[in-house]
């Protein structure tokens, strides 16, 4: 099977910068190649290891289709993507209200 660009949603649990004793989880959109949602994952949890950052889970991981519209930062995320074959490229983290 050949790779493909993969899009997904995941949920990460990340130390603010701000508080870096405080740890917050996130989502965020990630794009990549891979050849199913295993290798997606796997991906995932190594990029964001590499930040010391975990992964807490995966939503909607698919490979991107001619159909899809997206808006303006992910669209610049799919042109990143398409010409590095290595790219593992995440967008805004999205943290959730504190309560």
């Amino acid at each position: 099977m050949q790779p493909e660009i993969w899009i997904g949603t995941i949920e990460v649990y990340f130390a603010n910068p701000e508080t870096p004793s405080v740890w917050e989880p996130a989502f965020t959109t990630v794009m990549t190649w891979a050849c199913n949602s295993e290798e997606f994952s796997q991906k995932c949890t190594r990029m964001l290891e590499s930040y010391g950052w975990k992964l807490l889970g995966v939503d909607r991981a698919n490979p991107v289709s001619d159909e899809d519209e997206f808006s303006e930062e992910t669209e610049d995320m799919l042109e990143r993507t398409k010409s590095n074959p290595n790219a593992i490229i995440y967008g805004t983290f999205h943290t959730y209200p504190k309560m």
